[in-house]
């Protein structure tokens, strides 16, 4: 299994370690719900470097990328991030994948089932740098997560929209910044060489800390995804594997010729699919688990595939696989044959983000 660049340093700081797409990552610093509330109230600094990262020559990168990824990247614009998938033959998701152009380069960061994705993409005909073990990736997330950021490269980021990317000096070298959280709050992320990875995470830590943040692992992450409507491969992707099942036809461009798995896509996408992701809540606080099912008085519609307990509402949430004419909210199932209202499907997001009514700059 890959291991962290900063494992000790985290170590240090209580981490308990788990693993990402065979990769090593923070599972938690011992008290996830409460990193999750650094993460919705202040800022939180979380280590992505379990991801797979690799840099790319546009000048024949963007055509290979175009031909092996879901979206169109030929329309990718400099300094913009687009959000999108890498398939298989079949057709089913293999990872995420964050592509940027910056700097006459394609940045992509990838979330992947397995830890060989990387090479699907680097052993292709383009010129490509895998930078997954020379650079860090690291996060921060929340409503304070800006001030972060500028405290660190100054006020030209709060000219970044969300998906985009800009390249900046920190301890005189190069560093990457994406603004391009997942969490429904802001979110910034530095991609730095290991020459440096040290000293920006403490200077990141100690910026966050600063405004009542600090540590959080991807326990509260995998929750502020589930809470914002954000895929999450390691959750309901890792089990359903169908794109679009999982609902990400917006991650796909159907008018490009092919790309692997594409024409199962496009075959499905024409004959229409019987069952898509829908989000559910338990009544009360009974817990809510991955195979769970889920019934319509005899009739079995659907089964949990992904589920986590918040701690602002105390309820259960998750994502259940249902057959297509039940994925709707608004309406209440049985966990058993003919039982009674116990699981109900919900909308989400299911928790306001507060970046959303905390602009930039505004106190």
């Amino acid at each position: 299994m890959r291991k962290l660049t900063l494992e000790k340093l985290w170590e240090a700081e209580g981490a308990n370690f788990g693993q990402a797409g065979g990769a090593q990552c923070v599972a938690d610093f011992g008290n996830a719900d409460a990193e999750y509330g650094k993460l919705r109230n202040s800022a939180a600094l979380c280590d992505f470097s379990f991801t797979q990262r690799l840099s790319f020559d546009e000048s024949d990168g963007i055509d290979f990328l175009d031909s092996m990824l879901a979206a169109n990247i030929l329309k990718l614009r400099y300094g913009r991030i687009t959000d999108t998938y890498l398939a298989d033959e079949y057709g089913n998701i293999r990872a995420e994948v964050l592509a940027g152009n910056i700097d006459d380069k394609i940045i992509a960061v990838l979330e992947s089932l397995d830890d060989s994705c990387s090479k699907c993409l680097s052993d292709g005909s383009a010129q490509c740098s895998d930078l997954t073990d020379s650079h860090i990736l690291l996060s921060v997330d929340g409503p304070d997560s800006w001030k972060v950021a500028v405290a660190v490269f100054g006020t030209d980021i709060l000219n970044l929209p969300f998906m985009s990317v800009e390249k900046y000096r920190y301890e005189d070298a190069d560093t990457y910044l994406m603004r391009s959280g997942k969490t429904g709050e802001y979110g910034y992320q530095f991609m730095a060489p290991n020459a440096i990875a040290e000293k920006l995470a403490k200077r990141l830590l100690e910026e966050s800390k600063k405004l009542g943040g600090g540590l959080c692992g991807m326990a509260a992450h995998a929750l502020a995804r589930l809470d914002g409507n954000f895929f999450n491969i390691y959750g309901e992707g890792a089990r359903v594997l169908n794109p679009l099942k999982l609902g990400l036809q917006w991650m796909t461009d159907f008018e490009k010729e092919k790309f692997p798995g594409s024409e199962k896509i496009y075959s499905e996408r024409d004959s229409g699919i019987s069952q898509k992701i829908c989000a559910v809540q338990s009544a009360g606080d009974t817990p809510l688990n991955p195979g769970d099912k889920i019934f319509d008085s005899d009739d079995e519609v659907g089964e949990v595939v992904h589920a986590l307990r918040s701690p602002i509402s105390g309820k259960w949430t998750g994502l259940a696989l249902m057959k297509s004419h039940c994925a709707f909210s608004g309406f209440g199932f049985s966990r058993t044959p003919n039982g009674g209202e116990e699981i109900f499907t919900v909308s989400r997001p299911t928790v306001l983000a507060k970046s959303l009514s905390k602009p930039m700059l505004q106190e």
